[in-house]
């Protein structure tokens, strides 16, 4: 158990909200990071506590023995989970390590929100799914 959760479903509870705090501020950088973190590591959570219990068994017609095998599942059929991956390992990181670049015009402008002051979460989250 892991501060009071201790199933799929609680985690699940914290994931949405995790996202509906982003959304109540999709500029607060600690929401977003909170938001793609918990909702990244929910993947770990129903393969721990619903789908290892059952293994192998089938999602949508595909075999899972493994996690390894739950994983390539969700990269082959959930367009954005590498996206929410990449995002909760960077958010690892005080600065991008990889590029060593600055993304441009960041903190300028009168809210320094994003690039030229735009959220740059904006397109990412504003419909529910």
């Amino acid at each position: 158990m892991v501060f009071a959760i201790a199933t799929a479903k609680e985690y699940r509870e914290k994931v949405e909200s995790d996202l509906a705090a982003l959304k109540s501020a999709i500029d607060n950088s600690s929401f977003a990071i909170n938001a793609v973190t918990s909702t990244y590591h929910l993947h770990e959570w129903l393969w721990a506590n619903i789908l290892k219990p059952q293994s192998p068994t089938k999602v949508d017609g595909v075999l899972l023995n493994e996690k390894k095998d739950f994983v390539a599942f969700l990269e082959a059929y959930c367009p954005h989970f590498r996206l929410v991956q990449e995002l909760t390992n960077g958010s690892k990181h005080a600065y991008p390590v990889h590029s060593g670049s600055k993304v441009g015009g960041f903190g300028m402008g009168p809210f320094g929100i994003g690039p030229y002051s735009v959220s740059y979460l904006l397109g990412s989250v504003s419909k529910p799914y």
